[in-house]
Protein backbone atom coordinates (compact mmCIF):
# COMPACT_ATOMS: atom_id res chain seq x y z
CA UNK A 1 0.00 0.00 0.00
CA UNK A 2 2.91 2.29 0.95
CA UNK A 3 3.96 2.19 -2.89
CA UNK A 4 0.89 3.13 -4.27
CA UNK A 5 0.59 5.95 -1.90
CA UNK A 6 4.23 7.28 -2.76
CA UNK A 7 3.49 7.02 -6.20
CA UNK A 8 0.21 8.48 -6.33
CA UNK A 9 2.29 11.15 -4.48
CA UNK A 10 5.02 11.43 -7.19
CA UNK A 11 2.81 11.58 -9.91
CA UNK A 12 0.65 14.44 -8.45
CA UNK A 13 3.98 16.84 -7.68
CA UNK A 14 5.35 15.45 -11.50
CA UNK A 15 3.90 17.27 -13.75
CA UNK A 16 5.50 15.61 -16.78
CA UNK A 17 4.45 12.37 -15.37
CA UNK A 18 0.78 13.31 -14.40
CA UNK A 19 0.42 14.42 -18.09
CA UNK A 20 3.10 11.30 -19.56
CA UNK A 21 1.47 9.02 -22.16
CA UNK A 22 -0.01 5.80 -20.72
CA UNK A 23 3.43 3.72 -21.63
CA UNK A 24 5.35 6.43 -19.91
CA UNK A 25 3.18 5.94 -16.17
CA UNK A 26 3.36 2.19 -16.14
CA UNK A 27 7.23 2.27 -16.92
CA UNK A 28 6.93 4.28 -13.47
CA UNK A 29 4.56 2.09 -11.84
CA UNK A 30 6.38 -0.99 -12.61
CA UNK A 31 9.69 0.90 -11.73
CA UNK A 32 7.81 1.74 -8.06
CA UNK A 33 6.94 -1.89 -7.88
CA UNK A 34 3.00 -0.83 -7.39
CA UNK A 35 0.91 -4.17 -7.26
CA UNK A 36 -0.84 -4.88 -10.48
CA UNK A 37 -4.24 -4.49 -9.68
CA UNK A 38 -3.74 -0.52 -8.59
CA UNK A 39 -1.56 0.05 -11.33
CA UNK A 40 -4.20 -1.07 -13.70
CA UNK A 41 -7.03 1.23 -11.56
CA UNK A 42 -4.08 4.00 -11.46
CA UNK A 43 -4.17 3.91 -15.44
CA UNK A 44 -7.57 3.57 -15.94
CA UNK A 45 -8.15 6.56 -13.50
CA UNK A 46 -10.61 4.69 -11.75
CA UNK A 47 -11.09 6.05 -8.18
CA UNK A 48 -13.61 3.85 -7.14
CA UNK A 49 -11.50 0.61 -7.42
CA UNK A 50 -8.82 2.30 -6.26
CA UNK A 51 -10.39 3.28 -2.97
CA UNK A 52 -11.35 -0.22 -2.82
CA UNK A 53 -8.11 -2.09 -3.27
CA UNK A 54 -6.75 0.42 -0.82
CA UNK A 55 -9.97 -0.04 1.54
CA UNK A 56 -10.03 3.82 2.00
CA UNK A 57 -13.91 5.86 1.91
CA UNK A 58 -13.54 9.49 0.90
CA UNK A 59 -14.19 11.77 3.67
CA UNK A 60 -16.81 14.92 2.67
CA UNK A 61 -16.42 18.49 4.61
CA UNK A 62 -18.96 21.69 4.92
CA UNK A 63 -17.99 24.56 6.53
CA UNK A 64 -20.40 27.21 8.14
CA UNK A 65 -19.65 29.52 10.58
CA UNK A 66 -22.07 30.79 13.30
CA UNK A 67 -24.26 33.64 12.94
CA UNK A 68 -22.85 36.69 14.17
CA UNK A 69 -25.16 39.10 17.03
CA UNK A 70 -27.84 41.41 14.73
CA UNK A 71 -27.10 39.37 11.89
CA UNK A 72 -30.49 36.85 12.78
CA UNK A 73 -32.68 40.31 13.32
CA UNK A 74 -31.10 41.87 9.95
CA UNK A 75 -32.22 38.53 8.00
CA UNK A 76 -35.82 38.64 9.71
CA UNK A 77 -36.78 42.52 8.46
CA UNK A 78 -35.25 41.36 5.05
CA UNK A 79 -37.26 37.88 4.83
CA UNK A 80 -40.50 40.45 5.18
CA UNK A 81 -41.68 41.57 2.09
CA UNK A 82 -43.33 45.13 1.47
CA UNK A 83 -46.57 43.88 2.28
CA UNK A 84 -45.54 42.16 5.39
CA UNK A 85 -45.58 38.54 3.95
CA UNK A 86 -42.88 36.38 4.98
CA UNK A 87 -40.33 35.56 1.13
CA UNK A 88 -38.57 32.20 1.36
CA UNK A 89 -35.72 32.24 2.80
CA UNK A 90 -32.12 33.28 1.23
CA UNK A 91 -29.48 30.80 2.01
CA UNK A 92 -27.62 32.96 4.66
CA UNK A 93 -24.02 34.70 3.57
CA UNK A 94 -21.76 32.18 6.01
CA UNK A 95 -23.70 28.97 4.81
CA UNK A 96 -20.33 28.50 3.72
CA UNK A 97 -18.38 28.28 7.06
CA UNK A 98 -19.74 25.98 8.95
CA UNK A 99 -18.08 22.45 9.71
CA UNK A 100 -20.25 19.05 8.88
CA UNK A 101 -18.04 16.00 8.28
CA UNK A 102 -20.03 13.18 6.59
CA UNK A 103 -18.49 9.23 6.37
CA UNK A 104 -19.33 6.74 4.45
CA UNK A 105 -18.88 3.53 5.98
CA UNK A 106 -15.35 1.70 5.95
CA UNK A 107 -15.10 -0.58 3.32
CA UNK A 108 -14.79 -4.44 3.93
Amino acid sequence: MSDVIEFLEKLGSDARLFQAARETVALALADAQVEAAAGEAILARNVEELQALLKVVPLHCFQSAPKREGEEEEEEQEEEGEEGEKQPKKPSKSASQSVVVARTDTLA
